[in-house]
């Protein structure tokens, strides 16, 4: 729960800071409808609200999962909130398990999803879900209830053999150890332990890409998994070389983020244009072809080959 409030939050937080804002109207071609089912329960039942977003075909969402916008009422419970997946009619659904503790009408959670409209000149905004309310049933028919007293709790004396077995078990078994020891001290080889291997950042990634252009999913017409798992082993690798959160930043952010450590232009630029090409493919549905996707893959090869470690940077500054 913690979390999910940290989430919304930060959603709302970055949107101000970073020139986002609130629609309290969606654009055209835009709709967030969250329903209810059932639409009318009982205090503490768990409900699963349904969501279904459906966006502009030139609008690139930030995150699929949904946040918590405005204020937060104490009286609903959230437990969960799943990804949005996208069917067949291009439109994005998910679900949401809350609870209600208070009775009657109530408005159900209003939840946010940030987007960018490049071609509106929106970099970035919170497209807000549309208002619904459900009915929340008393567990107790109306009128005055007769209240119950409370039985007084029943205090049950502990045992005292316990107390008595467990301290004479450990000293006989410290008397045996003990003795057994003074018997027979085994002389015990000295076996040198061998080093650990040394972990190849680059190798490891040129293999999961080697692998990833083995599964053939350009073949399948699957480009958006090859280009997803191909821009991961990029953000993976510079996560272990750069020590950054490469998977838990946006490519703009991962950007600035090597900019700010100094890498090289020409290595950041590189990066850039592999992640930007993933987020095409990945959030305006782009279509790529094979020799594309071929040139994607080789370019990410490049970028890790290529890529200055923080021993290259220390000699080029020293020369």
């Amino acid at each position: 729960m913690i979390g999910r409030r940290v989430g919304a939050l930060l959603l709302v937080l970055i949107g101000w800071l970073g020139g986002a804002r609130p629609l309290m109207a969606q654009l055209e071609g835009q709709s967030f409808e969250v329903t209810s089912s059932p639409d009318s329960v009982t205090i503490g039942d768990t409900v699963t609200l349904h969501l279904r977003l459906r966006m502009h075909e030139r609008d690139m969402l930030f995150d699929t999962v949904p946040q918590l916008v405005g204020q937060r009422d104490r009286a609903i419970q959230v437990f969960s909130i799943s990804r949005l997946e996208r069917d067949k009619d291009r439109a994005w659904n998910g679900v949401a398990k809350v609870a209600y503790y208070r009775p009657g009408r109530q408005a159900l959670p209003q939840f946010g999803v940030a987007f960018a409209r490049v071609v509106a000149g929106i970099e970035r905004a919170v497209l807000a879900s549309e208002n619904g309310t459900i009915d929340i049933v008393p567990t107790l028919p109306p009128g005055d209830q007769a209240l119950k007293d409370i039985r007084p709790i029943e205090h049950t004396p502990s045992p005292l053999w316990p107390w008595l077995v467990l301290p004479l078990g450990a000293a006989f078994l410290l008397i045996g150890l003990r003795r057994y020891r003074r018997r027979a001290r085994p002389v015990r080889a000295v076996v040198a332990a061998a080093p650990l291997p040394v972990r190849d950042a680059a190798a490891e990634a040129l293999d999961r890409l080697r692998e990833i252009e083995a599964a053939a999913w350009l073949a399948q017409g699957n480009p958006a998994r090859h280009y997803e798992a191909v821009a991961n082993v990029v953000r993976d690798y510079l996560a272990e070389i750069e020590r950054t959160p490469a998977r838990e930043l946006t490519s703009r952010e991962l950007v600035r983020e090597l900019r700010a450590r100094q890498a090289p232009g020409d290595a950041v630029a590189r990066c850039r244009t592999v992640l930007v090409e993933a987020d095409g493919v990945k959030f305006a549905a782009m279509t790529p072809g094979a020799p594309e996707s071929a040139d994607y893959l080789a370019a990410a090869r490049t970028l890790i080959t290529e890529w200055p470690t923080a021993r290259d940077r220390r000699a080029n500054a020293a020369g």
